[in-house]
């Protein structure tokens, strides 16, 4: 069974970033993959990033609206191994797709029924906003995420950063975190006190979290 990562940091664009969220303990990273995003990497941009990532630190391919040929393809360049689908893919055409599926889902009325349509595809759900596909920094409703948190395996998403994501955890539960946008001082480029602050919180966060539910 594939095991969702406690903490992702997303967009990220320069090898630096990449130090800085390992460093920090960052134990997945995010690369878009979508031309309107600031943070677009092509393939060939992408592989120097990732062959800086150690061996077993999931790197995500995040696209929207993708095509598993396509997005295949692109992996087999890039040399990222996991996906994050934020756009309208349609789950029966990614079923049996050679890597691990992170689906984003909007927290939103009708979350339930996206849910159940990718259960058996996804590794697990990237619970967000749904005003945008990713990176919007906005944070999403709570409650319902923790109703959503409760019945698979998921990221929390949605406007996190180093003064926020301890509370939104112990409110929703998730297995892990992603942040991307308010880590940046501008888009595409991260800020490492910002993405320190993340992690470290998110980390301490979810060890309580975990102490309580051993409870």
């Amino acid at each position: 069974m594939v095991e969702l990562p406690a903490v992702k940091v997303c967009g990220l664009t320069r090898p630096e970033d990449v130090r800085c969220a390992l460093e920090a303990g960052a134990d997945a990273l995010g690369f878009v993959h979508y031309p309107p995003s600031p943070r677009h990497l092509e393939a060939g941009q992408a592989a120097r990033l990732a062959r800086a990532v150690p061996p077993g630190v999931p790197r995500v391919a995040v696209v929207v609206d993708g095509r598993p040929s396509e997005l295949g393809a692109y992996l087999e360049a890039s040399g990222l191994d996991w996906v994050q689908l934020c756009g309208r893919e349609e789950p029966g055409e990614w079923r049996g797709f050679g890597a691990p599926i992170l689906r984003r889902l909007a927290v939103e009325e009708g979350a339930e029924r996206e849910l159940a349509a990718w259960e058996g595809i996804a590794t697990g759900f990237v619970l967000d906003h749904p005003a945008v596909a990713g990176g919007g920094g906005v944070g999403v409703e709570l409650e319902r995420a923790a109703r959503l948190a409760r019945r698979v395996p998921c990221l929390l998403a949605g406007g996190l950063d180093g003064d926020n994501v301890a509370c939104c955890v112990a409110a929703v539960g998730p297995r892990g975190v992603d942040a991307s946008s308010r880590l940046e001082c501008r888009p595409g480029v991260k800020d490492p006190a910002a993405v320190s602050a993340f992690t470290h919180a998110a980390r301490a966060a979810l060890a309580e979290l975990h102490r309580k539910e051993q409870r």
